[in-house]
């Protein structure tokens, strides 16, 4: 391993090109956790302002995070293109209100607000959701919740061994504690969001280390440089599906005058 002060050398520099790559960006307050939640979701893989258009879309078009639920996913799609949020949003937005209704039995708006960090990582666990937006969600708190209320995602712990940050992807107890001694607190929300996207785009099981923006600083990419030399494949993101606009129930007309 290498020595603290060459980790902390090494982690700026990658956590500098992974801004460059995806943006930096600072944690919103959304008014209550479940807002926090769908805003998480729809921040994924897009910008922060694609995000924030898209739930001022929601909370305007639909009465509340029940009839979300309950939309047919092409009117969803439709409305979200509107903020050009990709077609991966609704799917996930409704599986998630789905599993929230099933294990606490509202959607309230306030309905995670009196929840501990604990609880509320445990409760995300029990609905699937990717332990990357869980920890995204999780680190928007202020303060800080501690070390153990935050799940490691299994992709960003990858890519902190292949970084040569770490012995084992095991050791995430390790991991979170490298993470919080070099990286500023209000940096590390975005941290886990950057380097979560990096690990879905480019740090898989089988790396794609030619089109990777920190493979000059990561040590499995120059212990293989032969294998990962190679450029691969552009992905193309999927095509959006455009549907025909969908009957659906929106907020009661006001009474005429």
């Amino acid at each position: 391993m290498a020595s603290a002060r060459s980790q902390k050398a090494v982690m700026t520099r990658m956590y500098d090109r992974l801004g460059k790559a995806y943006g930096k960006r600072r944690r919103v307050g959304t008014g209550t956790m479940l807002e926090q939640l769908v805003l998480t979701i729809l921040a994924c893989d897009n910008k922060e302002p694609q995000a924030l258009k898209a739930l001022s879309i929601l909370q305007r078009e639909y009465v509340d995070w029940n009839e979300v639920r309950i939309s047919p996913e092409e009117a969803l799609c439709e409305d979200l293109s509107k903020a050009d949020v990709n077609s991966g949003a609704p799917t996930m937005l409704k599986n998630t209100l789905e599993g929230l209704l099933l294990e606490v039995s509202s959607l309230k708006p306030e309905v995670l607000d009196q929840c501990s960090s604990q609880e509320i990582s445990s409760l995300l666990k029990r609905i699937d959701l990717p332990k990357s937006l869980s920890a995204s969600l999780l680190l928007a708190r202020s303060p800080l919740p501690s070390d153990s209320s935050v799940p490691l995602d299994s992709g960003i712990a990858r890519v902190m061994v292949r970084a040569g940050l770490s012995k084992t992807a095991r050791a995430k107890n390790d991991i979170k504690r490298r993470i919080r001694s070099i990286i500023p607190e209000d940096e590390i929300h975005n941290f886990h969001r950057v380097v979560g996207r990096l690990s879905r785009e480019h740090c898989l099981n089988d790396p794609e280390c030619a089109r990777c923006p920190i493979k000059a600083d990561c040590k499995h990419h120059r212990a293989h440089p032969v294998e990962n030399s190679a450029p691969a494949p552009s992905r193309k993101p999927p095509a959006r599906v455009r549907q025909a606009a969908v009957p659906r129930r929106s907020r009661h007309p006001s009474p005429k005058r």
